[in-house]
Protein backbone atom coordinates (compact mmCIF):
# COMPACT_ATOMS: atom_id res chain seq x y z
CA UNK A 1 0.00 0.00 0.00
CA UNK A 2 2.85 2.37 0.81
CA UNK A 3 4.35 1.77 -2.62
CA UNK A 4 1.02 2.63 -4.29
CA UNK A 5 1.01 5.93 -2.39
CA UNK A 6 4.55 6.64 -3.56
CA UNK A 7 3.57 5.89 -7.17
CA UNK A 8 0.56 8.16 -6.88
CA UNK A 9 2.66 11.00 -5.44
CA UNK A 10 5.14 10.63 -8.28
CA UNK A 11 2.32 10.85 -10.83
CA UNK A 12 0.83 13.88 -9.05
CA UNK A 13 4.19 15.68 -8.79
CA UNK A 14 3.63 17.75 -11.91
CA UNK A 15 6.49 16.16 -13.83
CA UNK A 16 5.65 14.91 -17.28
CA UNK A 17 8.44 12.40 -17.77
CA UNK A 18 9.08 9.72 -15.16
CA UNK A 19 11.58 6.90 -15.46
CA UNK A 20 11.35 3.87 -13.21
CA UNK A 21 14.19 1.37 -13.18
CA UNK A 22 13.34 -1.90 -11.47
CA UNK A 23 14.15 -5.59 -11.70
CA UNK A 24 10.43 -6.26 -11.23
CA UNK A 25 8.89 -4.58 -14.27
CA UNK A 26 5.84 -6.89 -14.18
CA UNK A 27 5.12 -6.00 -10.58
CA UNK A 28 5.43 -2.25 -11.17
CA UNK A 29 3.09 -2.49 -14.15
CA UNK A 30 0.63 -4.51 -12.02
CA UNK A 31 0.77 -1.81 -9.34
CA UNK A 32 0.11 0.89 -11.95
CA UNK A 33 -2.86 -1.16 -13.16
CA UNK A 34 -4.15 -1.34 -9.59
CA UNK A 35 -3.68 2.42 -9.21
CA UNK A 36 -5.59 3.03 -12.45
CA UNK A 37 -8.59 1.07 -11.18
CA UNK A 38 -9.23 3.66 -8.47
CA UNK A 39 -8.58 6.69 -10.66
CA UNK A 40 -10.75 8.55 -13.13
CA UNK A 41 -7.58 9.37 -15.09
CA UNK A 42 -6.83 7.44 -18.27
CA UNK A 43 -3.81 5.13 -18.04
CA UNK A 44 -2.39 3.59 -21.21
CA UNK A 45 0.20 0.83 -21.64
CA UNK A 46 2.55 0.54 -24.60
CA UNK A 47 4.90 -2.36 -25.21
CA UNK A 48 7.22 -2.83 -28.19
CA UNK A 49 5.51 -4.16 -31.34
CA UNK A 50 2.06 -4.20 -29.73
CA UNK A 51 -0.78 -1.74 -30.01
CA UNK A 52 -1.07 0.59 -27.05
CA UNK A 53 -4.20 0.02 -24.96
CA UNK A 54 -5.97 1.56 -22.03
CA UNK A 55 -5.20 -0.29 -18.81
CA UNK A 56 -8.05 -2.60 -18.01
CA UNK A 57 -8.97 -2.92 -21.70
CA UNK A 58 -6.05 -4.83 -23.18
CA UNK A 59 -8.32 -6.42 -25.77
CA UNK A 60 -8.88 -3.03 -27.44
CA UNK A 61 -5.66 -1.90 -29.13
CA UNK A 62 -5.37 1.70 -30.24
CA UNK A 63 -4.78 1.77 -34.02
CA UNK A 64 -1.43 2.92 -35.42
CA UNK A 65 0.51 2.69 -32.13
CA UNK A 66 2.66 -0.40 -32.78
CA UNK A 67 5.82 1.42 -33.91
CA UNK A 68 7.74 3.88 -31.73
CA UNK A 69 7.20 6.64 -34.31
CA UNK A 70 3.43 6.08 -34.46
CA UNK A 71 3.21 5.78 -30.68
CA UNK A 72 5.01 9.08 -30.06
CA UNK A 73 2.97 10.77 -32.77
CA UNK A 74 -0.25 9.54 -31.12
CA UNK A 75 0.79 10.72 -27.65
CA UNK A 76 1.98 14.08 -28.99
CA UNK A 77 -1.18 14.64 -31.03
CA UNK A 78 -3.57 13.81 -28.20
CA UNK A 79 -5.45 16.84 -26.91
CA UNK A 80 -6.38 15.10 -23.67
CA UNK A 81 -4.63 14.29 -20.42
CA UNK A 82 -3.27 10.78 -20.18
CA UNK A 83 -0.73 8.71 -18.29
CA UNK A 84 1.28 6.74 -20.84
CA UNK A 85 3.28 3.83 -19.50
CA UNK A 86 6.04 2.80 -21.89
CA UNK A 87 7.14 -0.65 -20.79
CA UNK A 88 10.58 -1.75 -22.04
CA UNK A 89 10.64 1.09 -24.56
CA UNK A 90 14.19 2.21 -23.74
CA UNK A 91 15.35 1.82 -27.35
CA UNK A 92 13.47 5.03 -28.24
CA UNK A 93 16.00 6.94 -26.15
CA UNK A 94 18.67 6.13 -28.74
CA UNK A 95 16.84 8.12 -31.42
CA UNK A 96 17.28 11.89 -31.55
CA UNK A 97 13.82 12.22 -33.11
CA UNK A 98 12.21 10.23 -30.29
CA UNK A 99 14.07 12.28 -27.66
CA UNK A 100 12.80 15.46 -29.34
CA UNK A 101 9.26 14.01 -29.27
CA UNK A 102 9.58 13.30 -25.54
CA UNK A 103 10.79 16.87 -24.94
CA UNK A 104 7.84 18.17 -26.95
CA UNK A 105 5.44 16.07 -24.86
CA UNK A 106 7.11 17.24 -21.63
CA UNK A 107 6.84 20.91 -22.61
CA UNK A 108 3.56 20.88 -24.56
CA UNK A 109 0.38 22.73 -23.73
CA UNK A 110 -1.60 19.57 -22.98
CA UNK A 111 -0.55 17.97 -19.70
CA UNK A 112 0.44 14.34 -20.31
CA UNK A 113 2.65 12.03 -18.29
CA UNK A 114 5.02 9.53 -19.86
CA UNK A 115 6.24 6.82 -17.48
CA UNK A 116 9.10 4.68 -18.74
CA UNK A 117 9.43 1.36 -16.89
CA UNK A 118 12.34 -0.99 -17.56
CA UNK A 119 15.20 -2.80 -15.88
CA UNK A 120 17.78 -0.33 -17.17
CA UNK A 121 17.17 3.15 -18.56
CA UNK A 122 19.99 5.21 -20.02
CA UNK A 123 18.47 8.67 -20.05
CA UNK A 124 20.02 11.06 -22.58
CA UNK A 125 21.34 14.29 -21.08
CA UNK A 126 18.81 16.32 -23.12
CA UNK A 127 15.95 14.67 -21.22
CA UNK A 128 17.40 14.94 -17.72
CA UNK A 129 15.99 18.43 -17.00
CA UNK A 130 12.48 17.15 -17.77
CA UNK A 131 12.54 13.81 -15.95
CA UNK A 132 12.03 12.44 -12.48
CA UNK A 133 14.04 9.27 -12.04
CA UNK A 134 13.28 6.38 -9.74
CA UNK A 135 15.72 3.50 -9.30
CA UNK A 136 14.92 0.63 -6.99
CA UNK A 137 14.80 -3.06 -6.50
CA UNK A 138 11.52 -4.15 -5.01
CA UNK A 139 11.48 -6.79 -2.31
CA UNK A 140 10.06 -10.20 -3.02
CA UNK A 141 6.86 -10.65 -1.02
CA UNK A 142 6.40 -14.33 -1.78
Amino acid sequence: MEYLNQLEKMLESGHRLITMETYEVDRVCDLLLELSRFSPKPYYLAQPEQAMHRLGASHIGIPRTQTPEDLMEHIEASNHFGIYILRDYTHVLESEDMVEDLISIATGDTHKIVVMVAEHIKLPSLLKPFAVRSKHQMKDTG
